[in-house]
C-alpha cells in the first residue's frame, strides 16, 4: 500500500529519502570513489567488486540469513505466537505513547531471541496495532508505530542470533581469523562460547540499557505526537493471507512428526556438545534447525505452514537482491584496504582504555556500508582481533563492542527494514524520522556505559 503524505515537519525533511535499492547502488559508487582516493586502481576496484558479489562463503551466509528471516516470519504467524501478539495489541492502549512503547518492548525482546523473529514480530505487531486503530477510529501515528517495530534490530547482535558471537563460538573460526590477520594461532582460544559474550554480565547490562532506551524513546516520541495531534501515514486495512487449495487432513501428522524430530536432534546436539555449558552449540545451522522445527510443530498442518512460508518469502525479495550488492561493497572495502584504513585509524587513536569506544564507532560506520552483521565480522573481525591482542583488550569485550556498533546503526541503514516495510505498507521516509532518534538515544546510552564500564 502507498503511504499518504505526512503533515509533520520532520517527515517533510525526509521526503527526499531514496529507496533502499537506490541507497545500496549509491553506497557502491561512494565506496568505489573512496577507494580511488585511497590510491587503488580501477581494475583492482572492479575485480574486488566482482569477487565480493559472488563470494561463495558469503552467499552461503546470505542463504542462512534469508532462511532465518523466512523461518522467523513463519514462526511469528503460528497460532501460538499470534495469540501472544494479540495480547500485546490489547496492551498497546489507545495513545501513541503507550502503543509505541509496547511495540518497541515486544520487538526488542523478540529481537534478542532471534533477529528474524524480532523483525517480523515487530512488523506484524505494528501492522495489527495499525489495523485496530483504523477499525476503532484511533488517531495513532503509524510511522512511529512502524519505527518502534523496527527497534528490535537495536539489540539483536547482543542476543542469541548475534552473528559475531555465534561465529566465534564455532570451533575453528578463530583459527581462520588468526590466519587472515597474520596472528599465531596459539595466541587465540579455540572458541569463545556464548557464555562469555551474549550471556556475560556486561552484555546483559548493555542490552538491558538499550532496551530501556528504545522503549523510553518510543514513549516520549509518542507522547509528543499525542500532544501535537500530528497525523501520519494512512493506517492499514486488515491483511489476510489465506492459501487457496486443500491439503488432506491426514497429512497433519507430517509437520508434527518432522518438527518433533528436528527439535529432538537440536536438543541432542545441545546436550552432547563438548561446550554445552557455555552454549557453544548455538550457530546459524542450529538456530535454523530449531526455528524450522518450531514452525512445523506450532503450525500443526502443512497448509498453515505453507501459507506462512508464502507470506514470509515475499519479505526477503529486496534483501536477496541487495545482499550481493553489499557483498560487492564489502569486496571493494576489503580488497582495496578501505576497511583496514578505517579500522587502523581508529586503532591509532586508541588506548587500552578507549579501544572499545572506538570499536563501537568504527563498527557503526562500517555497518552503513556493510549492513550484514556476519559479513561485517568477516571483514572487520580479523583487524579487531589483531588490534585487541596488540592493546591487551579482552576478546569478548572487543566482539561485543563491534556488535553494539553494528546493531545501533541499523536504525539509519534501511536494508533490514525491507521486510517490515513490506508487511506494514510504510515507506522508508515514514519511519526514518523516528529511527534516527532511536539511534541517537541508543548510541549515547552505549557510549556512556562503554566509558563508565
Amino acid at each position: 500500500m502507498n503511504a499518504a503524505p505526512q503533515s509533520q515537519p520532520e517527515a517533510d525533511r525526509f521526503a527526499w529519502v531514496p529507496s533502499p535499492l537506490a541507497i545500496a547502488l549509491g553506497l557502491t559508487a561512494v565506496t568505489a570513489v573512496a577507494a580511488l582516493f585511497l590510491g587503488a586502481n580501477p581494475e583492482t576496484i572492479a575485480t574486488s567488486w566482482r569477487d565480493g558479489l559472488w563470494n561463495r562463503p558469503l552467499l552461503v551466509f546470505a542463504f542462512q540469513a534469508a532462511f532465518m528471516l523466512v523461518l522467523g516470519h513463519a514462526l511469528a504467524l503460528t497460532p501460538a505466537v499470534d495469540r501472544i501478539i494479540g495480547k500485546a495489541v490489547a496492551l498497546a492502549g489507545t495513545t501513541n505513547a503507550k502503543a509505541a512503547a509496547t511495540v518497541a518492548l515486544v520487538a526488542c525482546l523478540a529481537g534478542w531471541i532471534n533477529w528474524g523473529l524480532g523483525l517480523i514480530v515487530g512488523a506484524v505487531l505494528a501492522r495489527k496495532v495499525g489495523e485496530r486503530a483504523k477499525s476503532q477510529g484511533l488517531p495513532l501515528h503509524y510511522g512511529l508505530i512502524g519505527a518502534a517495530g523496527y527497534s528490535g534490530l537495536m539489540v539483536w547482535h547482543g542476543g542469541l542470533s548475534g552473528s559475531a558471537p555465534i561465529k566465534v563460538a564455532e570451533k575453528g573460526h578463530l583459527a581462520d581469523l588468526a590466519e587472515i590477520a597474520g596472528i599465531a594461532p596459539n595466541l587465540l582460544p579455540d572458541t569463545l562460547p556464548l557464555g562469555l559474550t551474549v550471556f556475560s554480565g556486561h552484555n546483559f547490562m548493555m542490552t538491558g540499557a538499550l532496551v530501556l532506551a528504545a522503549v523510553a524513546t518510543a514513549f516520549f516520541l509518542g507522547r509528543k505526537l499525542d500532544q501535537s495531534g500530528h497525523q501520519g501515514p494512512s493506517l492499514p486495512t486488515t491483511m489476510t493471507t489465506e492459501r487457496k487449495g486443500h491439503i488432506a487432513g491426514h497429512l497433519r501428522i507430517l509437520p508434527t512428526l518432522f518438527g518433533t524430530i528436528l527439535l529432538v536432534l537440536a536438543f541432542r546436539t545441545a546436550v552432547f556438545h563438548p561446550d554445552a555449558a557455555r552454549l557453544g552449540f548455538i550457530d546459524p545451522d542450529w538456530t535454523n534447525q530449531t526455528l524450522l522445527g518450531l514452525a512445523f510443530l506450532l503450525h500443526g498442518s502443512l497448509q498453515r505452514f505453507l501459507t506462512a512460508i508464502d507470506a514470509a518469502i515475499g519479505g526477503t525479495s529486496g534483501i536477496l537482491i541487495q545482499f550481493p550488492l553489499y557483498f560487492g561493497i564489502m569486496g571493494i572495502m576489503s580488497g582495496t584496504g578501505l576497511v583496514e584504513a578505517l579500522s587502523m585509524a581508529m586503532v591509532r587513536l586508541s588506548t587500552p582504555e578507549t579501544f572499545e569506544l572506538w570499536t563501537v564507532l568504527s563498527a557503526g560506520i562500517v555497518n552503513v556500508f556493510v549492513p550484514s552483521g556476519g559479513g561485517q565480522w568477516a571483514v572487520q573481525g580479523p583487524l579487531l582481533i589483531r588490534a585487541a591482542l596488540d592493546l591487551g583488550v579482552p576478546l569478548d569485550r572487543t566482539i561485543l563492542a563491534m556488535a553494539y556498533g553494528d546493531e545501533l546503526t541499523n536504525m539509519l541503514q534501511p536494508f533490514w527494514a525491507l521486510p517490515l516495510l513490506g508487511i506494514t505498507g510504510l515507506a522508508a521516509k515514514d519511519i526514518l524520522p523516528y529511527t534516527v532518534r532511536f539511534l541517537a538515544v541508543g548510541l549515547a546510552t552505549c557510549l556512556i556505559l562503554t566509558v563508565l564500564c
